[in-house]
């Protein structure tokens, strides 16, 4: 669907409150200083749909801008970092010069682009030239956020926001704060509130040098061509038939879990689809990696509001073997290993004065021996059980939530072979959005158990209960 915008207003908004003098210079994290530096985009889709065929009323529109932006001021007194610029490669520089917040209107129905929604179209809904994969400069911004209406009534709410800063339970954490404060008209509530010192436990260090770094390695290792994504739908049931073939023969002590179970049958439909390309190289290597909430992983956890990048890619690997019939349950029991690898022991070393040689042997010893420079990587992140479909600013929960940083027809976001798992609105399913050089997918489209159990690239309001 083309997307007619009109922009409205495009603002700096300031935190309501000034930063104290002791805050001014963010440090970040070594999680942070080895994060790659691209940013995240995010939109929230919140269609009106008691009344979807009527103008949206021009002063309803005003009051509701009003609302965000005096909400977000206050939101970003908490999460000043995302108020002030890049000081350099290693710092913010907290100066309270504020977030830039876009408004735009359209002259479509929200409700008729949700029933076939494209990636070109939801980036139309973000300030799209932030969506960036470089080095941030000095005195760039941290955080854009844009708020779109549509004719009918319907809104959507985007986030963009550096990773260098900010990982996605940071992000969820910042708009959910956001909406709180927009739908009670007040500050956000408690629970919200950014918490800043367990970053404190990973001191960055100025003198690593870039090959140590994580994202100079994934970097070299991502492929690059002509991107095409497409998103699959796993409901309740289709989980559950793959849930009960992984426990057929050999039940395991703790159920796998929705993202294990469709991580693992996707990496088998992906060398499945490799095969062919693969001129029946068996010894090549197939590996995957996989985010991981550090929160999670410490003793005792880092609370779920530590503000920064807690993330680290579990990496995991097998040769490319003929896949079989219990391929998948070889490859689950791959994803299981590795993720439950990064635990506390695992954190523990990266933390303190000695954190960066412990970071070293992660790296090393840990990840990239799972990430050969000619194997076939699938890089996956998981966004499941963040919480993203309980963000209300005051209409109602989202009916839908992507990101739009891939899936263009074009070379200028390169990446390929990526994976974004999401909940379905519902809680119990799983959206996959996979990236992929579109020469593959005329043999991934050729797998029937694939097409049998997902939907592919439905509509949201195929998939997502009534409001």
């Amino acid at each position: 669907m083309k997307m007619e915008v009109e922009i409205i207003s495009r603002e700096i908004i300031k935190p309501s409150s000034p930063t104290p003098l002791n805050k001014r210079t963010h440090k970040i994290s070594l999680l942070d200083q080895i994060t790659l530096p691209f940013f995240v985009p995010l939109v929230l889709y919140y269609p009106n749909l008691e009344n979807s065929n009527s103008n949206s009323n021009t002063n309803n529109t005003d009051q509701t801008t009003q609302i965000l932006k005096k909400s977000l001021s206050t939101t970003l007194s908490l999460f000043y970092p995302f108020a002030g610029r890049f000081k350099d490669t290693l710092s913010v520089d907290c100066n309270d010069q504020g977030a830039l917040l876009v408004v735009a209107k359209f002259n479509n129905s929200l409700s008729d682009f949700l029933k076939r929604p494209d990636p070109e179209g939801c980036r139309a809904h973000i300030p799209d030239d932030h969506v960036t994969h470089g080095v941030p400069s000095p005195g760039s911004n941290i955080a854009v956020l844009q708020v779109n209406y549509f004719h009918c009534g319907g809104i959507a709410i985007a986030s963009c926001i550096s990773h260098k800063v900010a990982d996605a339970v940071t992000i969820y954490s910042f708009m959910k704060a956001w909406a709180s404060a927009a739908a009670r008209g007040s500050s956000p509530e408690a629970r919200l509130i950014p918490d800043y010192t367990a970053r404190s436990f990973f001191p960055h260090n100025e003198f690593m040098p870039v090959e140590d770094e994580f994202s100079f390695h994934v970097g070299r290792q991502f492929k690059v061509g002509r991107t095409m994504m497409r998103r699959y739908v796993f409901e309740s049931p289709a989980i559950s038939e793959l849930r009960a073939h992984l426990l057929s023969s050999s039940p395991s002590p703790r159920r796998p879990s929705r993202v294990e179970t469709v991580t693992a049958f996707l990496w088998k439909c992906y060398m499945v689809a490799l095969e062919k390309f693969n001129a029946g190289d068996n010894n090549k290597v197939n590996y995957v990696t996989h985010s991981v909430n550090l929160r999670r992983k410490a003793d005792p956890p880092f609370p779920e509001s530590s503000f920064g990048n807690f993330v680290w890619p579990a990496a995991m690997s097998t040769l490319n073997d003929h896949p079989h019939a219990d391929m998948m349950k070889h490859l689950f029991s791959k994803v299981r290993s590795a993720i439950s690898n990064v635990d506390a022991d695992f954190v523990k070393r990266m933390q303190d004065k000695e954190g960066y040689s412990g970071y070293c042997k992660n790296l090393y010893e840990e990840t990239l021996n799972q990430m050969p420079e000619n194997g076939d990587g699938l890089h996956i992140t998981s966004w499941c059980n963040f919480g993203f479909y309980r963000i209300d600013f005051g209409w109602g929960k989202p009916t839908w939530i992507t990101k739009c940083d891939v899936g263009r027809n074009t070379t200028d976001v390169p990446f390929v072979n990526l994976l974004w798992l999401m909940d379905t609105r519902d809680g119990d399913g799983i959206e996959a959005c996979l990236v992929m050089d579109q020469r593959y997918y005329a043999e991934f489209d050729k797998i029937q158990e694939l097409t049998h159990l997902a939907s592919v690239d439905p509509s949201p309001f195929d998939i997502c209960p009534k409001q």
